[in-house]
């Protein structure tokens, strides 16, 4: 079958494409944005240097990641040069084989392999690992190499040489390189009867390539950096022509040497509104305390351990100016856990900047409603496009994201690779760093070893395991010594609260009810939304309860959070019936918290919450030992019952719960996670960076279907809608909407109280 263009992208007219759609058009417009944001062979950009810099390569390297990277971009989707793939592509049939791995098995042709060997700097192994791996797809050991898609058979298909040939050769002219005079591929290609032959060679190849990898760490990170390189510049040369943005004049507003950070934006567009929002707030002149003028002095890699509500994020902030005062950059990140937390920072913080965005999973919803009408912010506009995915936050300067956003890239996550030109350049906060799993924690230190980057890690609590791991990877621990700072050691030394262990949770129901009946206010933490949902339930008759977990709707669980707060403000008694959402993400004052027990680190985060701003003589902190663990594991329990027994009946200081830590988890050890970006090797595959929402599925409740329409037709974000779905609650596709969202019952689901795993009618 003879077709008119050759289609690397489809098109509502394949006989007239755009030229974008086409092979030759779309390998050109990737190889242009790789020139445009690496810059030629002998002029690398400031995205070039910073680029090396990252993986900690050497700019002498520049030659050998240019070269091949660019050769790359001109192989990499050679594959798509077949009758299958061009069926598929008009919606005439389907393509059995990825094109990517078909690619590299054009590598083995020896014309293309011998014009690759005899180009200056060229590395055949790079190249063919790179064009594999562009849509990180290839299982290591290669167990899905040359493997049909869902376990079908090869069919026979042709290949169209000629057009490979032209294509190749249009764009070796286009930079000056040798062409190539003739191919020698096979125009029907079967490889029913040619596959063990092929699967043989790119095995043998791969094999070859890793053990470059483990024997040369040198060769191994040029791979990375030319791997990646590739990816970015192949999603940029289809997402900026797709949406037909001119390449050039988009890519330079992004990456404009011009535009760089410096400290003075920082002063006058973050540090400075967030003083006189301060100072408004508090009805008082806004003052520095000693460690945050310290953090001016800290180096480029520091770890601040301060407790909770003691000022860390502006102390971050006046390190971030000083980092930048010594080098301007291109970009500011501040990372959080959660998307509640970076909602936060960004509200607080980075919104005061036009260029600042924030980017999680759920944030056009967030930022729909954060700023009342009268608040400047308001009228800023925040929202990026859509249609770009990545490549819309790359005109973006200063970010407030969650962790999984950057750090994905561990785990060779697409969209974290396509944020890589942001994240190499520029200067780096990671919240909260006691809360990250082990899989996160992992991930983080393996990240700190391997790129090079300021950073500083900021947390209230953690562990001597963790300390110690930060310090290997070259951060210092600050304040090494509080008794040096005197305002901080002085609030650190005061006893905050009264500790007292009890037998269970009946005690506990008897001890809030009398709390309430006395004014005050309560916050009682449960380890599961399954016990948070039935306290609830059983105090609502007494006293009505705000209960508030992870298994809300988007939209009622803003609601909640922010209801939470304002409870907590007001001169009235409360009872909030939490999980462990409230460690990081709620900023009140409690003047008695009940809470299960669970790892020492979130017990202390959790205290936190009680007596945070001293407006008690003493906080009231009750705890008990849950009838089970959930959804804790014991290794990340250890110490904890003889931390509980030795606060027991004790006034306790912010100081002695952290020597207490030191203590008990002095002999604590985590098991390191598998790290995919390193451990893979030439070959690449995507995996999840954490165990985050493996449990539960997103789905919208029936209830919402026509809302969600609704919205999808008015284009606006329906994230509202998602609620988490554990895997035990059924669940139905809707063939109109398909995979996602999923649909659930809205029996299921409360707005008081949540979405439960059985209906409520069989609950209440």
């Amino acid at each position: 079958m003879e077709f008119k263009y050759m289609l690397a992208k489809a098109c509502p007219d394949p006989d007239n494409p755009p030229e974008q759609a086409t092979l030759l058009g779309h390998t050109k417009a990737v190889v242009d944005v790789f020139i445009n944001l690496f810059g030629t062979a002998s002029a690398p950009t400031r995205l070039a240097k910073r680029w090396l810099k990252f993986f900690r390569l050497n700019i002498k390297d520049y030659p050998v990641f240019f070269v091949n990277t660019l050769i790359a971009c001109i192989l990499h989707d050679l594959g798509k040069a077949n009758s299958g793939f061009q069926k598929m592509i008009r919606r005439q049939g389907e393509q059995k084989i990825r094109h990517e791995q078909l690619s590299a098995m054009f590598l083995l042709c020896p014309k293309i392999k011998g014009w690759i060997e005899n180009i200056t700097d060229a590395d055949f192994d790079l190249i063919i690992s790179a064009v594999a791996c562009h849509h990180l797809k290839l299982e290591p050991g290669n167990k899905n190499l040359l493997n049909g898609q869902k376990g079908q058979r090869f069919i026979v298909f042709r290949i169209y040489i000629k057009q490979i040939l032209e294509i190749i050769n249009s764009l070796c002219k286009y930079i000056n390189f040798p062409c190539i005079v003739s191919l020698s591929l096979p125009e029907i290609c079967d490889l029913d009867n040619t596959e063990y032959e092929y699967k043989e060679q790119l095995e043998k190849i791969f094999n070859g390539i890793n053990r470059r990898c483990k024997n040369n760490k040198i060769f191994q990170k040029i791979l990375l950096a030319v791997k990646t390189a590739l990816i970015v510049a192949d999603s940029a040369g289809s997402g900026l022509s797709r949406e037909n943005k001119d390449l050039f004049s988009w890519l330079k507003m992004a990456f404009d040497e011009d535009e760089l950070l410096t400290d003075q934006t920082i002063t006058a567009k973050i540090i400075t509104p967030r003083k006189k929002e301060i100072e408004a707030n508090s009805k008082k002149p806004f003052q520095w305390q000693d460690f945050q003028l310290l953090a001016d002095k800290l180096p480029q890699r520091a770890v601040l351990v301060s407790a909770c509500g003691s000022g860390k994020t502006l102390a971050a902030w006046r390190w971030i100016r000083a980092q930048l005062r010594k080098k301007p950059t291109a970009r500011v990140m501040f990372l959080y856990p959660t998307r509640a937390t970076a909602s936060e920072g960004f509200r607080d913080y980075v919104s005061w900047a036009p260029e600042g965005i924030l980017l999680h999973s759920s944030a056009p919803f967030d930022l729909q409603n954060m700023f009342e009408d009268f608040d400047e912010r308001s009228h800023v506009d925040f929202e990026v496009e859509d249609r770009l995915f990545a490549l819309a936050y790359w005109q973006r300067r200063i970010f407030s994201a969650t962790i999984h956003q950057f750090l994905g890239v561990m785990q060779y996550s697409y969209r974290s690779v396509c944020l890589l030109p942001l994240l190499v350049d520029s200067i780096v906060v990671i919240d909260e760093v006691h809360s990250l799993d082990s899989a996160l924690f992992s991930a983080l230190k393996k990240f700190l070893e391997e790129f090079d980057l300021p950073v500083l890690c900021m947390s209230a609590t953690l562990t001597p395991f963790r300390q110690e791991k930060l310090e290997e990877c070259g951060l210092k621990i600050f304040p090494d010594d509080p008794e040096k700072l005197k305002d901080l050691y002085q609030k650190i030394k005061i006893p905050r609260y009264q500790a007292n262990l009890i037998e269970d949770t009946e005690k506990a129901k008897d001890i809030a009810l009398d709390a309430l009946e006395q004014g005050k206010k309560v916050l009682w933490v449960v380890n599961t939304v399954d016990r948070c949902q039935q306290l609830a339930q059983e105090l609502n008759s007494y006293k009505d309860v705000l209960c508030y977990h992870s298994r809300f709707k988007l939209e009622d669980r803003l609601k909640i959070h922010q209801k939470v707060i304002e409870n907590f403000k007001k001169d009235k008694p409360v009872l909030a019936i939490t999980t462990q959402v409230c460690e990081m993400s709620l900023d009140l004052d409690a003047h008695v918290l009940i809470t299960e027990t669970a790892p020492i680190t979130s017990l202390i985060q959790r205290m936190g919450r009680c007596n945070r701003h001293l407006k008690y003589e003493c906080g009231e902190v009750y705890l008990y030992f849950p009838e089970d663990n959930t959804p804790y594991k014991d290794g990340e329990l250890q110490g904890v019952e003889k931390f509980v027994y030795k606060i027991n009946q004790k006034k306790l200081s912010q100081l002695e719960l952290e020597g207490l830590l030191e203590d008990l988890t002095a002999n604590m050890i985590e098991i390191e996670k598998y790290n995919a970006f390193f451990g893979n090797g030439p070959w690449a595959l995507t995996r999840d960076i954490a165990d985050y929402n493996n449990q539960c599925v997103q789905a919208i409740l029936d209830s919402d279907i026509e809302r969600f329409f609704d919205l999808k037709n008015k284009k606006e974000p329906f994230d509202g809608l998602i609620v988490p779905v554990p895997r035990k609650v059924p669940v139905r596709q809707v063939s109109k909407i398909g995979r996602f969202p999923l649909i659930v019952s809205s029996d299921y689901y409360c707005e008081q109280f949540g979405l439960a795993k059985t209906p409520w009618e069989m609950i209440i």
